[in-house]
């Protein structure tokens, strides 16, 4: 068993919609008073002086943005069996340093938090290959080297569940322009559903990122 003496002590703010995994996550990690401080958020929402440095969610809690009170916090999200599309759209739309499925054991999730620490990014090698087959099966066959700027903005923007006009707002064009990019985005990538633009997203995120 690994332990954490040596290190400071981390701050785990636990967020999830599911009551039940919440209070089972935080007594594994309270049994290691010396390397674990954790909280559920309704606990931490009445201790002003609790500073998490990682916060854990899940899918119907990330929205909340509850770490805007915390914006040094690093966000790890419990992945519940999430299909490959919104694993995506989460990553699209948030800063995550982490993605921990439910069956995890505890060294292996003692393991993640370690890394997450350290600065690196945790998912599991499963889920990344099958975000890796995913996105080729969906991308590959949809050409984006034709695509203007704007379009691969608003390609983004899309995929991060941003409606019409908050994407007009966002890139500071009228709602009908945006409509008329989306109708040229649709056809040069053969797609006709707004969520089949997810895949490329991705790709295009990753191709600007590095």
């Amino acid at each position: 068993m690994e332990h954490h003496s040596a290190n400071r002590c981390m701050k785990i703010l636990i967020n999830l919609g599911n009551v039940l995994l919440c209070e089972a996550l935080r007594r594994l990690l309270d049994n290691e008073p010396e390397s674990y401080q954790v909280l559920a958020f309704n606990a931490a929402d009445k201790t002003g002086s609790f500073i998490p440095d990682k916060i854990v969610v899940d899918a119907s809690t990330i929205s909340h943005c509850i770490w805007e009170r915390w914006p040094g916090a690093k966000i790890i999200l419990i992945d519940t069996g999430l299909e490959e599309e919104a694993v995506l759209k989460l990553l699209l739309s948030y800063q995550l340093e982490g993605i921990i499925k439910t069956d995890t054991d505890l060294p292996l999730f003692k393991k993640a938090l370690k890394a997450i620490d350290s600065g690196q990014v945790w998912l599991d090698n499963n889920r990344i290959r099958a975000l890796l087959k995913y996105t080729e099966s969906l991308a590959n066959n949809r050409p984006d080297t034709n695509l203007s700027k704007k379009e691969r903005e608003i390609v983004v923007l899309i995929s991060q569940g941003r409606k019409n006009r908050e994407i007009a707002a966002s890139l500071c064009i009228s709602e009908q322009t945006v409509k008329s990019h989306i109708s040229r985005i649709f056809r040069k990538t053969n797609v006709n559903t707004r969520s089949q633009l997810v895949p490329l997203a991705l790709k295009l995120k990753l191709s600007d990122t590095f």
